[in-house]
């Protein structure tokens, strides 16, 4: 889950209801964000959950907030260099985000990466998907996980599946759609949990 990039009503509240309901990581993204604004809001998440909470920027409130986890957008991560082995040797979960997958075979340092746009983008009027239903993914193992953004919602989960994604973000199929974000999550959710649980359509490939 990637949050929204501007600060809604009850967002904190929002969060821990998402976790409570079965979210498995959340990431923090707030490119306009001021740093106090960002310390109200994480600080209104339920510590027991904030380790799961991944920062985009302002990445040095993760120590102060038991937060281990942060995400280098692509421009960040070019200029990082031996930092994101440092914090790997710290233990720090790292992820970032690329537009063409043969870049992900020289990204090893992180845990997983997301692709994007995979499908026409929900949240970016315009942004539309690369890839065509027929795509299948091969990665070698030194490559890190590769997730699927851009356009994902209910409906895509089983095509991201058949094309051997290591898993899902979502934005705008949360944040962009009238009614309850924990509804539309749970949406998902279930859409996912009946997947692995159909062998037949969870072989990822043809």
């Amino acid at each position: 889950m990637i949050s929204s990039p501007e600060f809604l009503q009850g967002e904190a509240r929002v969060i821990n209801e998402l976790f409570a309901a079965g979210m498995k990581r959340f990431h923090l993204r707030k490119p306009n964000a001021s740093v106090a604004k960002l310390i109200e809001l994480i600080s209104a998440i339920d510590p027991g959950y904030r380790s799961e909470v991944v920062l985009h920027q302002q990445h040095e409130l993760a120590d102060g907030f038991s937060m281990h986890r942060r995400h280098y957008p692509e421009a960040l991560r070019l200029i990082q260099g031996e930092l994101l082995e440092a914090q790997k040797r710290r233990g720090m979960g790292l992820s970032t985000s690329i537009h063409k997958l043969e870049h992900a075979c020289t990204l090893s340092v992180f845990d997983y990466v997301f692709f994007s746009p995979v499908f026409n983008s929900i949240s970016k009027l315009g942004y539309h998907g690369t890839l065509s239903p027929e795509f299948r993914l091969s990665k070698s193992e030194a490559t890190p996980a590769i997730i699927a953004l851009g356009g994902v919602d209910y409906d895509k989960i089983p095509l991201v599946m058949k094309m051997n994604f290591d898993g899902v973000a979502v934005l705008g199929a949360i944040w962009n759609k009238p009614g309850s974000p924990v509804e539309h999550f749970l949406r998902i959710q279930d859409c996912i949990h009946k997947q692995l649980e159909n062998p037949v359509l969870n072989l990822g490939h043809d």
